[in-house]
């Protein structure tokens, strides 16, 4: 039995497809032809906005007659040790009537109670 190939025209005229597809394949994926198309391409950063710092004057309280380091200290909801820092006193116990002391700048910070919930 004698095997024939390409016989007829239908068998030529899908030869000739299949060679051309593969020679236009074989050039477009070269980039022959066809113009790249170029994305340019930007990078932005984020940068933080300067922060800027509030001078804030300090605040003098004059010690009056029975006051106490500790006692103005609560009064003013104020850390007695830093107090004590600021002014540089060494004896809390040793501060006269008339003596100006310096109080410790507000940070912002606002303490909040802890919220409690009510059973129903």
């Amino acid at each position: 039995m004698k095997l024939m190939y390409l016989r007829g025209r239908l068998q030529w005229s899908l030869l000739v497809i299949s060679v051309v597809s593969g020679v236009i394949a074989v050039l477009l994926s070269r980039g022959g032809g066809e113009p790249k198309i170029v994305v340019p391409t930007t990078v932005e950063t984020t940068i933080p906005a300067p922060t800027t710092t509030v001078y804030v004057e300090p605040v003098y309280y004059t010690i009056e007659p029975g006051d106490s380091l500790f006692a103005i200290s609560k009064k003013f909801n104020l850390n007695m040790a830093e107090l004590m820092t600021i002014n540089n006193i060494t004896n809390p116990d040793k501060v006269n009537a008339g003596d100006v002391i310096q109080l410790p700048v507000a940070t912002g910070f606002v303490a909040v109670a802890p919220s409690t919930t009510m059973e129903p």
